[in-house]
């Protein structure tokens, strides 16, 4: 492959276009996600605030896990009022698989045939390996939308293992995609399924179901101190994770997942 060349961005054309009011365009950070927390206390912050950048050196996912990010990828937060969306903190969790099926459409319209499925509570996988992820913070009443997504990089010469469990745009269909037209698609499609969210559309409980990577598969959840071996059955209408165990449906709010089949 030949050099990327430098990453640039119509900071304009987005705000017109999305749910947009300001921009914070780095060229590098550390992660986008800890620049929007540090942004939420500001009394003259104007939302939603998207912090977007060329490259991030050190972004980060749930809990220890790290987002390797390269030239072409795609990352950002953004920060939102969940008062103005009358979005209420109990509906946080359900937020971050909003954000993941709004992903899912809007990357569906970058492909010939689209396979993109979620994986609970904050991945999208492509082809049954990981293209996004997906990162919820709140601090000062604002909510925190980190994502990155693979679209013109390549895991060929990634770090192990990802070249066996991560995926792009690029690898997929072999070509390359415009970061503004992949942005502002996302942005639009996140506006429009928080809103669903906002207005308790049960349809949304459907979708998250039929995208949901991990259904009729046998999984170990580890929640704290204790561990609960089940099959998955799908995600219910809080977004909590569903387990047959052999003695109940058990709810999963949270927690780290070891899949055994």
């Amino acid at each position: 492959m030949s050099p990327d060349p430098v990453v640039t961005f119509d900071l304009e054309r987005v705000v017109a276009e999305t749910l947009v009011q300001q921009v914070q365009y780095h060229e590098a950070v550390d992660s986008t996600n800890t620049t929007a927390l540090d942004a939420c206390p500001e009394e003259t912050l104007v939302t939603p605030l998207l912090v977007l950048a060329a490259k991030q050196t050190a972004g980060r996912g749930r809990g220890s896990h790290h987002w390797w990010s390269a030239t072409g990828s795609l990352t950002f937060s953004l920060v939102i009022n969940p008062s103005d969306l009358e979005i209420e903190p109990r509906d946080w969790p359900r937020a971050s698989l909003t954000t993941g099926l709004a992903l899912c459409l809007a990357l569906d319209e970058f492909l010939e045939s689209p396979a993109l499925t979620m994986k609970w509570p904050n991945d999208v996988f492509l082809d049954q390996r990981k293209i996004s992820g997906i990162l919820l913070e709140g601090t000062a009443g604002k909510l925190v939308i980190g994502i990155g997504i693979n679209v013109n990089c390549s895991f060929q010469d990634a770090p192990a293992p990802l070249p066996s469990t991560a995926t792009s745009l690029f690898d997929v269909t072999g070509r390359k995609f415009s970061l503004d037209d992949v942005l502002i698609r996302i942005l639009q499609q996140l506006d429009q399924q928080l809103r669903r969210l906002a207005c308790n559309d049960t349809t949304l409980f459907t979708d998250w179901q039929q995208r949901c990577q991990l259904t009729g598969r046998t999984l170990e959840v580890s929640t704290g101190n204790q561990q609960v071996t089940g099959v998955c059955q799908g995600i219910d209408q809080q977004g909590a994770l569903l387990l047959k165990t052999e003695t109940d449906l058990v709810p999963i709010v949270s927690g780290t997942i070891t899949e055994l089949e």
